[in-house]
């Protein structure tokens, strides 16, 4: 069985995080910090922030900005729970903004809606390794002087740090992300004094254990080690036997931040394995595989177009395509994911994101065609190791289930 996503990193990085999880020193931390941030940022305006997560780095933000409270946080309405909830946290008024389908940019109109006078920040995320033109919201941000949040978690890609007038750009490493360093993330930001309130904050965290760190990198030893198509058939065999849910098992299991209180796991600074192991990562990783995950995508995309024209990807219009994940649209999502299971695929509706919802009292505000997007969205496999056969086979799943549907 082809599972449902591979982990972007390999055994020797593995073995290097956990090496660095033994040897390194406190003493060295800042000085592995520094040069990461130096490196990464380059020649690209602002200064970089190296955090635990993204979340820690927008949390990190809100508390450097102290906006009035009540202020609105426009986002894009497909995001994850915690980004709401951070929100929410700081006495601030998420507004959701209705996507494109197609593109899976703001939509023009709703982003005229959700941006008022009241609005101080804008967040757009980059969503499924798509990137949103940054113009329009830029436009419209300025006017109200509000700022221009780029959530780039799932649309990484080596020499690419963000829109350059955007204020603050968010790129994830986190363990199902491009570049895995199993945790950690970096922000650029273009103010320098917005930045240094930022650090002092986050020099008043306490450190990481480095002990947690190295459980799971050994976790996720684990979890590669059943990337294999015998070894992954054999974990869903076992599940089934067992009575367990293996959608459900995965789905936990690759969670940033599961269980517990949200804002004492995000109050920590990296440690110094974590950034040891990022700085590896991303010196090492080369634009000739983020292509072959692209050629990938591509293929999957054009067999789609070809075979099952009445198949929705959503992003497929996209000026700029990544695919970090492959998402189809589907009217029954779950017989879907039960034929393409039966012919060897390992689809997934499950997803650690939601839409979020419209202010009280203001319905109009309500996110409905992202919503209609998210209830029925399935994943598909797509990654370089599967040849275009297997993407053929993947396919015919689709346009025999999509016949079955019509009759």
């Amino acid at each position: 069985m082809w599972a449902r996503k591979r982990l972007d990193i390999d055994g020797l990085d593995l073995a290097c995080g956990l090496g660095a999880a033994l040897t390194c020193r406190q003493s060295e931390r800042q000085a592995i910090q520094e040069q990461l941030e130096r490196w990464w940022l380059g020649s690209s305006p602002g200064v970089a922030v190296a955090c635990l997560s993204v979340r820690s780095g927008f949390d990190l933000l809100l508390q450097a900005l102290q906006l009035p409270a009540l202020s609105e946080v426009a986002v894009s309405a497909l995001t994850i729970p915690d980004m709401v909830r951070i929100v929410r946290y700081h006495g601030l008024t998420p507004v959701p903004v209705d996507l494109d389908p197609a593109t899976l940019a703001p939509e023009p109109a709703f982003l005229e809606r959700a941006i008022t006078p009241s609005t101080r920040l804008v967040v757009v995320a980059h969503l499924f390794g798509t990137r949103a033109p940054l113009e329009p919201v830029l436009e419209k941000a300025r006017r109200c002087g509000a700022l221009v949040v780029e959530d780039c978690a799932q649309a990484y890609a080596p020499g690419f740090t963000g829109h350059p007038e955007a204020d603050v750009s968010c790129f994830s490493f986190g363990s199902i992300k491009r570049a895995t360093a199993l945790g950690g993330a970096l922000l650029r930001v273009r103010d320098p004094a917005l930045a240094e309130r930022m650090r002092l904050l986050q020099a008043g965290y306490p450190l990481q254990s480095r002990s947690a760190y190295a459980r799971r990198l050994l976790k996720y030893a684990g979890l590669k080690a059943l990337e294999s198509r015998p070894a992954f058939a054999a974990l869903v065999a076992t599940c089934k036997l067992l009575g367990a849910d293996p959608d459900r098992l995965l789905n936990q299991a690759v969670k940033g931040f599961a269980g517990g209180e949200l804002f004492p796991r995000l109050r920590q600074q990296p440690c110094t394995a974590l950034l040891a192991l990022l700085a590896r990562r991303l010196r090492r990783y080369t634009p000739a595989r983020m292509a072959a995950q692209v050629e990938c995508g591509e293929t999957l995309l054009r067999l789609l177009r070809e075979r099952c024209p009445g198949v929705t990807v959503p992003g497929s219009a996209a000026p700029y395509r990544s695919h970090w994940v492959m998402p189809v649209l589907a009217e029954h999502r779950q017989a879907l994911i039960a034929a393409l299971a039966a012919a060897g695929f390992d689809a997934t509706s499950g997803s650690s994101m939601c839409v979020a919802d419209a202010p009280d009292g203001q319905p109009a505000l309500a996110a409905t065609t992202t919503r209609q997007v998210f209830e029925r969205l399935v994943y598909l496999p797509c990654y370089p190791a599967m040849s275009e056969a297997a993407l053929v086979r993947m396919t015919a799943v689709l346009t025999a289930q999509q016949g079955s549907m019509e009759r």
